[in-house]
C-alpha cells in the first residue's frame, strides 16, 4: 500500500465546543489507483485530505508513505515527503495567489524544491501548460484574466510539477459547469493513466467519483461506513446511507425528491451507537446502543452496518425514504487561500 491511513482523528475547537470532524478513520490507496471518497458536505471529507498533507495538525492516528510514518517529522524533514503529496484545491480561484502570474506560480514549487536551472525551469512551465491541454502563452497572465476551467488546470499543472507519488484532489470540479467538469475529469484520468500516480479524489458528486475511481469509500460525520469497487457500486451498494445517496441522485426529467424530514444528527454530539440512525429508515434497537464494525460483505467490499453483523444481510422489508443532501453550494462556505508547496 503507498498511502496508509490508520486510526486518523481531526479536531476542532470553536465556540461551540470540540467538534471531531474526522473520527478514527482508516484507509490505503495503492500506488497506480483512484481511491473516490465521497459524502456530504460537511462530513469532514476536505479536513482529511488536508490531514494527510499536514495543512491541519491530526489529534491522533497515522499517515504512512511507503511504509514510512509521516507522524513525528519537522517541516524541515517534511519537505522531501510534500514534494510525494500534492493536492488540487476546490475553489481554482482561491488557490492561485492573485499578484502572480501563471508561469510565477508554476515555478515556485520547482523554486522551493531547487529542481532544475532558471532555463529548464521555464521548459517545464511551457510543459507542464501543454500537458494539461493550456497554451504556453497563458502563462504570463494573472489569475483573473483566466477561466474557471483554466485556473483550475492551472493548480492541476502545478501539483503535478514535483511528479507526486500521490495526489489528492478535493472537490476538484464542484465549482466549475458541466462542459468544464467534464474537460477535467478526463484530465485527471489522462493523467493518472499516463503517470501511475495514486490519488484521493474527493467529492460528494457520486457520478463524478463513479467515473473517475477504482474503488469507492462512503463517508458519513467523520467514519467511513461503506467500501466497495466502482463497478459494484450502482448494484451492490449495502450500507443505507450509500442506497440513499444513490436514489436521491434526479434521473432526467424527474422532479427532485422531497427533503428527509428525519433530525440531522449534532456533529458536537454525535448519537450512541451507528451514527447514521437518525436518518436511516432500517434502524434497530442495536443501532441506538452499539457502534457497528466494518465487516466484509463480498470481494474488496466492507461495510459498517449492524444489518450486516455475520456478513449476510438481515432480512428487512425494504422502506426507503427520500435523503436529503447537504452540497457545497447549499452550505456556501467563507473563502480562504489555499495554498500547498
Amino acid at each position: 500500500m503507498l498511502l496508509e491511513v490508520d486510526g486518523l482523528s481531526v479536531r476542532y475547537h470553536t465556540r461551540r465546543g470540540a467538534l471531531t470532524a474526522i473520527d478514527a478513520l482508516s484507509l490505503g490507496v495503492e500506488r497506480g489507483e483512484t481511491l473516490g471518497l465521497v459524502g456530504e458536505s460537511g462530513c469532514g471529507k476536505s479536513s482529511l485530505g488536508k490531514a494527510i498533507v499536514r495543512l491541519i495538525e491530526p489529534a491522533s492516528g497515522t499517515v504512512r508513505l511507503d511504509g514510512e510514518d509521516l507522524g513525528g517529522l519537522t517541516q524541515a524533514q517534511w519537505l522531501p515527503w510534500r514534494r510525494r503529496m500534492q493536492m488540487v484545491f476546490q475553489d481554482p480561484l482561491s488557490a492561485l495567489d492573485p499578484r502572480k502570474t501563471v508561469r510565477r506560480a508554476l515555478t515556485l514549487p520547482l523554486d522551493v524544491h531547487r529542481i532544475g536551472t532558471r532555463a529548464q525551469r521555464r521548459e517545464r512551465v511551457d510543459a507542464l501548460l501543454h500537458r494539461v491541454g493550456l497554451a504556453p502563452a497563458l502563462a504570463e497572465r494573472m489569475p483573473h484574466e483566466l477561466s474557471g476551467g483554466q485556473r483550475q488546470r492551472v493548480n492541476i499543472a502545478r501539483a503535478l510539477s514535483l511528479d507526486p507519488d500521490v495526489l489528492i484532489c478535493d472537490e476538484p470540479v464542484s465549482a466549475l459547469d458541466v462542459s468544464l467538469q467534464a474537460q477535467v475529469l478526463n484530465l485527471l484520468a489522462d493523467l493518472q493513466r499516463e503517470r501511475g500516480t495514486a490519488c484521493l479524489f474527493i467529492s460528494h458528486d457520486l457520478a463524478a467519483v463513479g467515473y473517475l475511481a477504482d474503488r469507492i469509500a462512503v463517508m458519513y460525520l467523520g467514519q467511513i461506513v461503506e467500501m466497495l469497487p466502482r463497478e459494484r457500486l450502482w448494484r451492490d451498494a449495502a450500507h443505507p446511507y450509500t442506497q440513499l445517496l444513490i436514489e436521491s441522485i434526479p434521473t432526467r426529467g424527474a422532479p427532485l425528491p422531497a427533503p428527509s424530514s428525519a433530525e440531522l444528527p449534532n456533529p458536537y454530539a454525535p448519537p450512541v451507537g451507528c451514527r447514521f440512525q437518525q436518518r436511516c429508515p432500517h434502524v434497530q434497537p442495536v443501532c441506538r446502543e452499539v457502534p457497528p464494525e466494518r465487516v466484509e460483505v463480498g470481494r474488496a467490499h466492507v461495510v459498517a452496518c449492524h444489518l450486516y453483523r455475520d456478513g449476510a444481510p438481515v432480512a428487512l422489508p425494504v422502506h426507503r425514504a427520500p435523503l436529503a443532501v447537504t452540497t457545497d453550494a447549499q452550505r456556501q462556505p467563507e473563502a480562504k487561500k489555499e495554498y500547498l508547496i
